[in-house]
């Protein structure tokens, strides 16, 4: 019989008569026999000369072929090896229920000629190249079972097993897995705000009449009592502190105040004014009224009921003392309106805002959502609360107190109404406003527009009975800078940069100075570091966005500057012996003294690079 002289097919000569086999043959699987595979009756017609015709009953047997079986030699019946086997050797001629490891390595000498090349080897029509030092047959005799660190260098054996594994075997991930976060369940709190916050989204025009008993529930009131006392403060006009609360009892202190609410018998106490200096600003105060801490949890827990009736209806456009908004994205939308061409600034500048709040426009503007009469009194008696300056008592009939818990909230209310013209649609293309509490900004994109603003602005604080302070509120533009939260704006060659204001800079400076003065000198240096180190992180913290790098470089030449002058104060020393000797890596690397440079975070719509011309 002739035969190709590339076919796998051996010739009859010297080759015995195969036994012929039952089809239905049982065939070994266990133990220590072989996997038998007896010649049948396809391999005697497939030896043949000429194709054989596909029959229906050998595309039974061979289902996912596509051509004409190929024969492929018996194997004899030889006990098999319990170790594994791999296809990078010649070792034996069958694989069936054998446990095979396929390392991804082509094939050489006479087992090659068992297997098909396929993928790219196929594509190219030679099998790949391996080493230098591999032989024929198995690679030198190396199986991927070997430790990777003792494989010859050119040998590409990459093993598929781990493909097998992991999410697409439905196997559990290497390693530990992180359990999974249990979702936190709402509590009361929440639940009772996130109801009233969709009600009031639902129905704008709705006034809300059943607020002051839930102002009496004893969640509320242990709810508003954690955040004061995790504020902190001074204690008011009677004395009482917050530490000598929780000496007195914590929970007697909220069932004594939730009966109060609940039989009327609650009163308003007088507010304490005290007087603290303005940042970086000699010689001027600000006023600040300290009310007592029961009079703090009543307006917390007041506050915790009625913001999300306000918060349904306060804009975008408005940052200042709201949850979940930060003066980063204030700055952030600053900067975004100024890079889209809103280059002409109106800065605009409020005379005492919350000492000029008139008591009965206030009022009007509460009473829209709120329509609770105890509630309402409530709010009114804080407003007319007595005020305790210097040993007398006032009754102001203007302002809201700036320490009071509810005043943020209420002066947010007032200048809701400036926020509603300015952030219509039609309005907004023009002239966009940005407002956090009473600091806020007017951007337009020409000249012309920004004059008509400022006119319209100034009409409705007069409405509103507000003052305008003329000698800080001005028309500008992005070249010439504008200062807004403390940050400096201003257009540089054709970019735009911001960076923290000289004002801020120099209150750093003094209160760097205050810390470290304040330690004497028979203290350690540790002390020093102890106490200055909060210092900056929060001031650094606040402003590491922008441009802030080199403004941080003179902060830290500033604080160290302090640091060796106590040192050479307490160790009696010259200044150069100082510098020496508790020099830069000293106090910043062994130290630990906190350092500023590097920490500048990139801020949301402010470009790094300039805009592409054209």
């Amino acid at each position: 019989m002739n035969r190709s002289p590339d076919s796998l097919i051996p010739s009859d000569a010297g080759q015995p008569v195969p036994e012929k086999r039952d089809d239905k043959a049982p065939i070994c699987r266990q133990g220590g026999e072989a996997n038998a595979r007896a010649a049948t009756q396809v391999n005697a017609v497939s030896a043949s000369s000429a194709p054989p015709a596909i029959k229906p009953t050998e595309l039974e047997q061979f289902p996912r072929r596509a051509c004409v079986p190929e024969a492929k030699p018996a194997t004899g019946r030889k006990p098999a090896k319990m170790n594994p086997v791999c296809r990078d050797g010649v070792q034996g001629g069958g694989t069936r229920r054998q446990n095979t490891k396929i390392t991804g390595e082509t094939l050489f000498g006479p087992a090659a000629e068992f297997y098909l090349p396929s993928g790219r080897e196929a594509h190219k029509g030679r099998t790949r190249k391996r080493g230098n030092e591999a032989g024929q047959g198995g690679g030198s005799g190396r199986s991927t079972r070997e430790r990777r660190d003792k494989r010859r260098e050119g040998r590409a054996a990459t093993s598929i097993q781990g493909l097998t594994q992991g999410k697409t075997a439905g196997l559990p991930p290497r390693g530990k897995a992180k359990p999974r976060r249990k979702p936190e369940r709402l509590n009361n709190v929440r639940k009772l705000q996130r109801t009233l916050y969709r009600k009031a989204k639902q129905q704008p025009e709705r006034r809300y009449t059943l607020l002051y008993d839930k102002v009496c529930r004893t969640d509320i009131l242990w709810e508003a009592w954690r955040r004061v006392k995790a504020n902190g403060g001074a204690a008011g006009v009677d004395g009482v502190s917050i530490q000598e609360v929780v000496a007195h009892g914590e929970e007697r202190f909220v069932q004594e105040l939730a009966e109060l609410l609940l039989h009327g018998t609650y009163h308003v106490a007088c507010v304490r004014r005290v007087h603290i200096p303005k940042p970086g600003q000699p010689g001027k105060t600000r006023p600040l009224g300290i009310p007592v801490v029961r009079d703090r949890v009543v307006q917390m827990a007041v506050k915790l009921v009625i913001e999300p009736l306000f918060e349904a209806d306060f804009l975008p456009c408005s940052y200042g003392f709201r949850p979940q908004r930060t003066p980063r994205q204030a700055l952030s939308a600053i900067a975004q309106s100024l890079n889209e061409g809103f280059r002409h600034v109106v800065d605009v500048d409020l005379k005492s805002y919350f000492d000029t709040i008139d008591h009965e426009l206030l009022m009007k503007l509460v009473a829209r959502r709120v329509g609770d009469l105890k509630v309402l009194r409530l709010i009114r008696a804080w407003l007319k609360a007595g005020v305790l300056d210097e040993g007398k008592v006032n009754h102001p009939l203007r302002g809201s107190p700036q320490g009071g818990v509810i005043s943020p909230l209420l002066s947010n209310v007032m200048l809701h109404e400036v926020d509603r013209q300015w952030s219509r649609e039609e309005q907004n293309r023009k002239v966009r406003l940005i407002r956090y509490a009473d600091d806020m900004v007017l951007l337009a994109k020409t000249v012309a527009q920004a004059t008509e603003a400022w006119t319209q602005l100034q009409a409705q604080f007069k409405a509103l009975r507000l003052e305008v302070n003329q000698e800080k509120s001005r028309l500008t533009t992005g070249m010439e800078g504008f200062a807004f939260l403390g940050f400096e704006f201003r257009w540089v060659s054709g970019r735009l940069l911001m960076w923290p204001r000289a004002k801020a800079c120099k209150h750093l400076a003094e209160r760097v100075r205050q810390t470290v003065r304040s330690v004497p000198s028979t203290g350690t240096l540790t002390t020093v570091i102890q106490k200055l180190n909060p210092v900056l992180i929060g001031w650094c913290t606040y402003f590491r966005v922008g441009n802030s790098n080199r403004v941080f470089h003179k902060a830290d030449w500033t604080m160290r500057s302090e640091v060796q002058l106590w040192l050479r104060r307490k160790h009696r020393c010259t200044w150069s012996h100082a510098k020496r000797r508790w020099d830069y890596r000293f106090l910043h690397q062994r130290c630990r003294l906190y350092r500023m440079v590097g920490k500048v975070s990139h801020l949301e719509g402010l470009r790094r690079m300039p805009a592409a011309s054209g």
